[in-house]
């Protein structure tokens, strides 16, 4: 074996143009495919973490419109009743208050969100502590992406493009001015919700009242907004996460006392303008206890009248997306491949007939069938191998290339990846490349095993 693999580099030696061409044809094939591949796996990496970071998979959330209606209304009584249900490991109010928030010259419209202090803890929080349910003025924690909403009117430029934008907003105040909005009601319902509301109160008296809360609200127009000042104790690590949370019940005690003609804001009415008795959230999030649980959970829910989403279906649908571009991003990659397949066939049927004279003699000195193949495959396999290595090494030069550009374009904090090319691929790449140039070898190899010495001579 050791003479034939020093007759094959000699081949390989002497016929530099040919051999250099081949190694070449592979290495862009392989160089073609593993980028189509790694930007594909990047691409799917980054928007499923993007996904998942904007909400967990197990987490349903449970919205009504029919804030008229009491049998739909999201409240502790539907909580108890949700968490009975079989796979549901906790139930969560979410009471939400909108306004503007101001941060020196940077503003922008968001919503408070009031969560209860154990959902607070099921987040990732990366400076500065969690708010206390303190009874008083709210504390708030801050996603990390309240910095890419914060924006100055004047120049509009954004809070996390500024030489402060990097540091974490825990610690200092913002003032955020209360929106003391209250929910409409519809003028139509069920008459079955009519006849429980004509029992508490008659028509001439809704009537009255909804001409004297007109009237009020006429006279409080001018002056309907209120500015606080509030700390902000805490930030996220989730640069998607855009909400401004804080204590549920804390927020409840604020809003109570923000309440303009015992209508407390965000609190909706009864289709006569009344305030309910009991608090209604703006929605539930619903934590089953695993990802099997998400949509037998969400069709009992669906079954009781409301309406439910989670990032299940967001996580399913973007994966089937970005399935179908990686297919054509490997199908793109292939017919590179392909190319440089049919390179290797061809140079190696080349060098088969140029070489018949000297497969004859090596079968006339003794060589037998299994001799001339290892040749052959060898020389093959190594152009196989050599041509992946490279081709691999220049994939990564390529990712180096794209990452700066990328990175730079979308303004992205510095030593971030858009392509990463996993080892395993880097690993299978070069196996792929070796194995395709020897199986491109086999048809050529084969005619000339078959080769017989004499008739080799006389074509010569």
């Amino acid at each position: 074996m050791g003479t034939m693999i020093k007759l094959s580099f000699a081949n390989l030696k002497l016929r530099k143009l040919r051999t250099v061409l081949t190694i070449l044809g592979i290495m862009i094939g392989i160089m073609s495919l593993v980028t189509m591949l790694t930007v594909g796996l990047s691409a799917k990496k980054a928007m499923l973490e993007m996904v998942e970071r904007m909400g967990s998979t197990r987490e349903i959330n449970v919205e009504s419109n029919k804030t008229t209606r009491r049998d739909r209304l999201l409240n502790d009584k539907l909580i108890n009743k949700i968490e009975e249900l079989d796979g549901v490991e906790g139930v969560y109010p979410v009471l939400e208050v909108s306004g503007s928030e101001k941060l020196r010259t940077y503003i922008g419209w968001s919503y408070i969100v009031g969560v209860p202090h154990e959902y607070m803890e099921l987040l990732s929080i990366e400076t500065g502590d969690y708010p206390d349910s303190n009874g008083a003025r709210p504390e708030l924690m801050v996603g990390k992406g309240v910095r890419y909403i914060l924006f100055n009117e004047k120049t509009y430029s954004v809070y996390m493009e500024s030489a402060e934008g990097s540091n974490s907003l825990a610690g200092q105040k913002i003032d955020f001015t209360l929106e003391e909005s209250i929910a409409e009601s519809p003028e139509e319902d069920n008459e079955e919700e009519e006849e429980e509301v004509i029992e508490t109160a008659s028509a001439g008296d809704a009537k009255k009242d909804k001409e004297e809360e007109t009237e009020e609200e006429e006279e409080s127009s001018e002056d309907n907004k209120k500015t606080y000042k509030l700390s902000i104790v805490g930030e996220t690590d989730n640069e998607y996460d855009y909400n401004i949370y804080t204590d549920i019940d804390t927020l409840k005690i604020f809003l109570k006392r923000s309440a303009v003609n015992n209508k407390i804001p965000g609190q909706p009415l009864d289709k006569y303008g009344k305030s309910y008795p009991t608090w209604v959230y703006n929605r539930l999030i619903v934590r089953v206890k695993d990802l099997e649980d998400v949509d037998r959970v969400s069709e009992v829910l669906k079954d009781m009248g409301y309406q439910v989403s989670n990032n299940k279906e967001a996580l399913e649908s973007t994966e089937k997306t970005l399935g179908t571009i990686q297919m054509i991003l490997a199908a793109v990659g292939t017919i590179a491949a392909l190319v440089a397949v049919i390179g290797i066939i061809n140079t190696m049927m080349t060098a088969v007939y140029d070489r018949i004279r000297e497969i004859s003699l090596l079968k006339m000195l003794g060589a037998d069938s299994d001799d001339i193949r290892f040749m052959f495959l060898f020389e093959s396999a190594f152009m196989g191998f050599v041509g992946g290595v490279l081709g691999v090494i220049l994939s990564m030069l390529v990712g180096l290339v794209i990452n700066g550009k990328l990175v730079k374009l979308m303004e992205m904090p510095e030593g971030s990846y858009i392509m990463n090319t996993p080892i395993w691929l880097v690993a299978a790449a070069i196996i792929l490349s070796l194995v395709v140039a020897v199986l491109a070898s086999l048809f050529p190899t084969s005619w000339a095993v078959k080769l017989k010495p004499l008739e080799g001579m006389a074509k010569e």
